[in-house]
C-alpha cells in the first residue's frame, strides 16, 4: 500500500473514530508534532514548522514586494567589503 492509500485510510478511521480519548491523544500528538524543531537560522535560531513556514512566507511576500538582490548586485556590494 503507497503512502496516499495510507493516508486516505488513516483519515477515514479518524473521521469515523468515536472515543473521544483517542481523538484527544491524536490531537495531543499533533500539537507536540508542531512543536519540534524542523530547521534552523543561519545563525543557529531553533525553528518549529510553524516558524519555519512563516519564515518562508515572508521572504515570497519580500520577493514579490521587490525586496531582494540580484547576485550581481550583491558581488558588487562584497567589493566594498
Amino acid at each position: 500500500m503507497d503512502i496516499a492509500a495510507k493516508k486516505l485510510e488513516l483519515l477515514d478511521w479518524v473521521m469515523h473514530l468515536r472515543d473521544n480519548a483517542m481523538f484527544e491523544k491524536l490531537l495531543a500528538l499533533k500539537a507536540e508534532t508542531d512543536q519540534e524543531i524542523v530547521a534552523y537560522t543561519v545563525s543557529g535560531e531553533p525553528l518549529t514548522l510553524e516558524q519555519y513556514k512563516a519564515k518562508i512566507d515572508k521572504g515570497m511576500r519580500d520577493i514579490q514586494e521587490g525586496r531582494y538582490m540580484t547576485h550581481e548586485e550583491l558581488l558588487k556590494e562584497m567589493e566594498t567589503w
